[in-house]
C-alpha cells in the first residue's frame, strides 16, 4: 500500500551565489529552469535538455534605493546607548532586521522561506515519530502474543494497519525534511578561494589565543581626576573564537565564527558576513559594506597576563600626569601594561563590534589575511 500525506508538498531547489563583477547574484531552480536576481536585474532562463536551445527573459526589478540614499556618508552610524546604571557607552550592533545589505535581500527572504518551510515539517516529524512509536509498540506486543491476535483478528489487523501506516508517515516526512533544506552553492573566482582558505587557516591559529574578549562598552577618562595614564575605560567580556557552520545556512563550508556577548554572532562565508542572532532573526552583508580596523593596543592590565601576550610597559595604579606614581595614595604599586590586538568591524549598515585578542602578533597575521582576501572580493565584485 502506498501513501502520501502532503500533496502540496514542493522540494526546495538548491539556490547559487555567485560572485562577480557585477556584483553578488543569487539563482535558484532545478534541471533546465533557473530564475536569477541580481542588484540591477532579474531575468529567467529554460534550456532545452538535448539542444543547443534556451529561452532568455528579463524580468522587471522591485526598485531598491541604493546604499548611499539609504545610509548617506555624512550619516554617522547612530550612538550607543548607554548601559544601564553604568556611566560607559554600550557597543553593539544596530538590529539584524536593519543590518541586510541591498544585494543579499533575495538570498536572505530565501533562506527565510526554507526555514519556514522546515521548520513545519520538523514540528509534524517529532509528532509522526511519537504516533510510530505508540502504534508499531502496541502492534508488536499483540503479534508477540498468542491469544489477543487470535481472537480479535480484526483488530489485529487494523494496529497492523495502522502501525504500517505510521511508519510510512515518518518515513515519508523524514524525506520531506532534507528535501526541505536551501542547499547553498558559492561559486567564486580561484583568487577569491585562495584569499578564503588562507584567511580561515589565521583565523584557526587566532582562535587558539589565551584569552579574547568582546569589548561591550567604553567611555573616555578624565585622567586628571582619574589619577591614571589611560585613555579609555572599557568593560569586556569573555568569548571564543572557532571554526564552524551556522544552522541558518545549508553549505558544506566550515567557516571562522566570533562569539558575541552582546548580540548577534559573526560568521564570514566566502561570498558575505552572517549576522546571526537566531534563525528567526539574522542578517547578511556583503564584504564590500563592511570595514575592518585593526590596531595593536597596549593595556592596562589588572588581572592576569595572559601568556602569550607581551608587556610593553609599566605605569602605576594611581599615577600623576608626568606618570610618575601619586604618592598620596598609600599602597600605590605598579600594574603592566599589555599589548593586545584590537579589531572593530563597522558597516553603513549598523554592524558596530569590537574585540580584543591577547596574541597581537596572530591578530596582525589575521589582519593582513582579512584585508587580501576583501581587496580579492572587491577586485571581482
Amino acid at each position: 500500500m502506498g501513501w502520501q500525506f502532503r500533496k502540496s508538498f514542493r522540494p526546495l531547489p538548491g539556490i547559487r551565489l555567485t560572485l562577480s563583477k557585477s556584483g553578488i547574484s543569487t539563482s535558484v531552480g532545478v534541471g533546465p529552469l533557473r530564475f536569477t536576481a541580481s542588484p540591477r536585474r532579474s531575468s529567467f532562463t529554460a534550456n532545452i535538455p538535448g539542444t543547443p536551445l534556451s529561452f532568455h527573459q528579463s524580468l522587471p526589478s522591485p526598485s531598491t534605493p541604493d546604499v548611499g540614499s539609504r545610509y548617506p556618508s555624512s550619516t554617522p552610524v547612530p550612538a550607543p546607548i548607554p548601559v544601564a546604571n553604568s556611566d560607559l557607552e554600550d557597543i553593539r550592533s544596530s538590529g539584524s532586521g536593519v543590518l541586510t545589505t541591498p544585494g543579499l535581500a533575495e538570498f536572505k527572504r530565501l533562506v527565510e522561506q526554507a526555514r519556514r518551510e522546515h521548520g513545519e515539517i520538523t514540528r509534524e516529524l517529532v509528532g509522526a515519530h511519537t504516533q510510530e512509536q505508540r502504534s508499531v509498540g502496541k502492534y508488536t506486543r499483540w503479534n508477540n502474543g498468542w491469544v489477543l491476535r487470535r481472537i480479535f483478528q480484526t483488530r489485529f489487523q487494523q494496529l497492523a494497519a495502522t502501525a504500517e501506516e505510521a511508519v510510512a508517515r515518518r518515513e515519508e516526512l523524514q524525506e520531506q525534511e532534507g528535501l526541505a533544506r536551501l542547499n547553498t552553492q558559492i561559486e567564486m573566482p580561484k583568487i577569491v578561494s585562495q584569499a578564503f582558505h588562507r584567511m580561515c587557516d589565521e583565523f584557526s591559529l587566532l582562535a587558539k589565543s589565551a584569552r579574547i574578549w568582546d569589548t561591550v562598552g567604553q567611555r573616555r577618562t578624565n585622567r586628571i581626576a582619574e589619577r591614571t595614564t589611560a585613555t579609555r575605560t572599557i568593560a569586556r567580556e569573555p568569548v571564543s573564537f572557532r571554526v564552524g557552520k551556522c544552522d541558518v545556512i545549508e553549505s558544506e563550508w566550515n567557516v571562522p565564527h566570533l562569539a558575541n556577548a552582546n548580540g548577534g554572532d559573526i560568521f564570514f562565508y566566502p561570498a558575505f558576513v552572517l549576522y546571526f542572532i537566531s534563525p528567526e532573526a539574522f542578517a547578511l552583508l556583503e564584504y564590500k559594506e563592511v570595514d575592518l580596523t585593526y590596531s595593536p593596543t597596549g593595556f592596562i592590565e589588572t588581572g592576569t597576563v595572559p601568556p602569550d601576550s607581551k608587556v610593553v610597559g609599566q605605569t602605576w595604579v594611581k599615577t600623576n600626569k608626568d606618570g610618575s606614581p601619586d604618592r598620596r595614595f598609600k599602597g600605590n604599586y605598579q600594574i603592566p601594561v599589555v599589548q593586545y590586538g584590537e579589531f572593530v568591524f563597522k558597516s553603513t549598515t549598523g554592524m558596530n563590534e569590537e574585540y580584543m585578542v591577547s596574541n597581537a602578533g596572530q591578530a596582525e597575521a589575521f589582519n593582513k589575511s582579512w584585508k587580501h582576501f576583501v581587496d580579492a572580493v572587491r577586485s571581482v565584485a
